[in-house]
This record gives structure tokens, C-alpha cells and sequence, in this order.
């Protein structure tokens, strides 16, 4: 008789345990110390953290509780076992290639992939892309078309290097251009016309209206170089390039024809910074400002 008792007693407490296998499948840390207050026996418990039919809703801080609870090693390794590892927050990357932090810009912005790929071609710049910006790439959104797209770049004429840099011819003059003013006191000052002049690593700006207007900067401390342009149905209107200084300046000039609908001058400025330093950051065009 009293050996039923304690039967009955056991059958009560797996059938606490199980109580949640029959309906969620789901063992949580309260179902198990139900079961073991009851009298469970540990096979009996473990018999049940086993079951693949049974999910184990747990984690390592509920481990801790049921060791402090009293159950025994043997239940709390099986119960570890089926707790599932936690998945590891993914790493945001960086690409060994700083251009390519504009690209995904433009992918995460939702501009179609065909666009990016036009502008990739017409930049026609380099890009030797390693492991880790293939990884960056990747992780950002950008297709494999994009992908293959960039790394056409890098495919050159056989013995040569697609960014190696040709020598800069001795004093490339750029006219027609206007030296934007812009800023807080930008009211203060007009914008004015000049010529722009390329003398090995050093670009000159010579004011039209007074040398004390002229500066100079040498391409070495170039952060980035790119195009103000304006949309147009069949293709963008590039008017305006900038040039922005690692220390802080940043310099504008537009086509001293743009009203004409001339754009001759800061294309020429542009195409020959990209065929003497190709490796300046060259970023892609703003749209419509």
C-alpha cells in the first residue's frame, strides 16, 4: 500500500513535468522545479530534458537558479545540452577601401542597382577589392551584379595596373570656372571666376579679380572629390565639383557656363584628376542639389 502511495506521488510529478510536452512541447525552468519539488526522480527528468519532442526555453542564468534549487549535476548538464548557444551579434565591418562606404550609402538608400552600376562604369575608376570589402559588401546589401561590376575595374591591359598613375603633364590650365562661396557669412562674398591649375601634386586656384582671392592646396591632402549634379530625363547634368581638404576646407567650383548648358570645364577637372591620381576617393554625384 505504501509503495503506491509513492508511485502515485512520482506519476504526479512527471505528469507537472510533461504537462507541457503533451500541449507546447515547451520545458521551462518553473515546469522543472515543479517536477523535482514533487519528488521527480532525476532519470525521470533528464528522460524528459532529452525528448527532441520537448523544447528546452531556457538559458544559462536559469542553470545558476536550478543549481541553487538543489538539482542535481547529472539533470543540469542534460538541460545545458539542449539549451541552444546564443547567436553571436554580427560584427559591423569596415572595408579596406574607403569608396566603397559611399556605394552601400547609395544601396541602403534604395537606389537601383542598375543606376550604381552606370555610375560605378562612368567613374571608371579601380577597385582591387580584398576579402573584407567583399565581406563589407556583402553584409550591406549589395547584389552580386554590384559585386562583379566593381571588380571588372580592376581588370587592365596585361603588365600594366589598372590605378597606376600617369605623369602630370607640366601646368594643365582648367578656365571657365567659378569659385563657390558658401557658408554663414557666405552673403558676404560673391562667387567668383577664375582658372584652375594643375602643376604635379599642387592645384591652384588663380582668382580673376585680384591675387589676394588665390589659394593653392596639394592633392596629398585630398579626403574625397565629387560632382553636384542635376536630373535630367536621359542623364544626370554634372555642374559643379567639390573638393573637400583633410584638414576641414572644403572647395567648389562650378562651369562658368552652366547656364549656356556647358559642362566642359569641371569635367575636364574631373577627368584629369582621375587619370593623374587615381587613387583619391572619388564619391558619387549629388542628385538635385
Amino acid at each position: 500500500m505504501k509503495r503506491s502511495i509513492i508511485g502515485t506521488l512520482l506519476g504526479v510529478a512527471l505528469l507537472a513535468l510533461g504537462a507541457t510536452a503533451a500541449g507546447a512541447d515547451e520545458l521551462t525552468i518553473d515546469s522543472i522545479l515543479s517536477a523535482y519539488r514533487s519528488g521527480a526522480p532525476a532519470h525521470g527528468i533528464i528522460s524528459m530534458v532529452n525528448n527532441p519532442a520537448n523544447n528546452v526555453a531556457m538559458t544559462a542564468d536559469d542553470i545558476v537558479t536550478l543549481r541553487n534549487a538543489g538539482l542535481p549535476e547529472d539533470v543540469l548538464t542534460a538541460i545545458w545540452n539542449r539549451i541552444p548557444a546564443p547567436t553571436p551579434a554580427p560584427v559591423s565591418l569596415q572595408p579596406d577601401d574607403p569608396r566603397l562606404v559611399d556605394l552601400v550609402s547609395l544601396v541602403t538608400s534604395g537606389m537601383s542597382e542598375a543606376i550604381i552600376i552606370e555610375q560605378v562604369k562612368q567613374s571608371k575608376q579601380a577597385y582591387n577589392l580584398t576579402v573584407n570589402d567583399l565581406l563589407y559588401l556583402k553584409q550591406n546589401g549589395a547584389r552580386e551584379a554590384m559585386i562583379a561590376a566593381l571588380m571588372a575595374t580592376s581588370i587592365g591591359t596585361p603588365g600594366t595596373s589598372a590605378t597606376a598613375r600617369a605623369a602630370v603633364p607640366s601646368e594643365l590650365t582648367f578656365d571657365d570656372l567659378v569659385s563657390v562661396k558658401k557658408g554663414l557669412f557666405s552673403f558676404f562674398s560673391k562667387d567668383r571666376p577664375g582658372r584652375l591649375v594643375m602643376d604635379g601634386d599642387t592645384l591652384s586656384w588663380m582668382d580673376g579679380r585680384g591675387s589676394e582671392n588665390s589659394f593653392r592646396f596639394e592633392t596629398t591632402g585630398i579626403e574625397k572629390v565629387w560632382f553636384t549634379c542635376e536630373a535630367r530625363t536621359s542623364e544626370n547634368f554634372c555642374y559643379q565639383i567639390n573638393i573637400s581638404i583633410v584638414k576641414g576646407d572644403l572647395y567648389r567650383f562650378q562651369d562658368g557656363r552652366r547656364d549656356s548648358g556647358s559642362n566642359a570645364a569641371v569635367v575636364a577637372v574631373m577627368e584629369a584628376l582621375r587619370t593623374y591620381f587615381p587613387r583619391l576617393n572619388f564619391g558619387p554625384p549629388n542628385i538635385g542639389s
